[in-house]
């Protein structure tokens, strides 16, 4: 009797849990905003939109290593543009993050090996 309502209840639940909607993936720009506070580039900070873009991309593109590079990469930015003495909000900060960024950048893209793609001899 009681091993005959434990396998009722068992299929009845096993029923329910197969007839939930999937829980979706979060999106690329959620991913984003996590992996740029887990790297320490906090909202509203002034490497926040390039983290948060270059980051996005990333993921879009099937990167998360480079996400993760991203966002390091625009924390060090700041962290540099900062102990040259420039101070918070000003265009001269966001201006020295740019270029920090766009050097450090290029030392990430030196770092990876090459993809190919198809190439276009390969097309009719």
């Amino acid at each position: 009797m009681h091993a005959s309502i434990a396998l009722g209840s068992a299929l009845i639940v096993g029923a329910f849990v197969a007839f939930l909607p999937a829980i979706p993936p979060a999106s690329a720009q959620s991913q984003a905003q996590r992996i740029c506070r887990e790297q320490g580039v906090k909202p509203n900070s002034d490497a926040y939109e390039y983290c948060l873009s270059q980051t996005t991309r990333a993921l879009e593109w099937g990167e998360p290593q480079m996400a993760y590079s991203f966002a390091q990469v625009a924390a060090d930015a700041r962290n540099a543009c900062l102990s040259y003495g420039l101070r918070e909000r000003t265009a001269g900060l966001q201006a020295c993050i740019d270029k920090e960024a766009t050097a450090r950048t290029m030392l990430i893209f030196a770092s990876e090996d090459p993809k190919y793609g198809p190439q276009v001899a390969d097309h009719p």
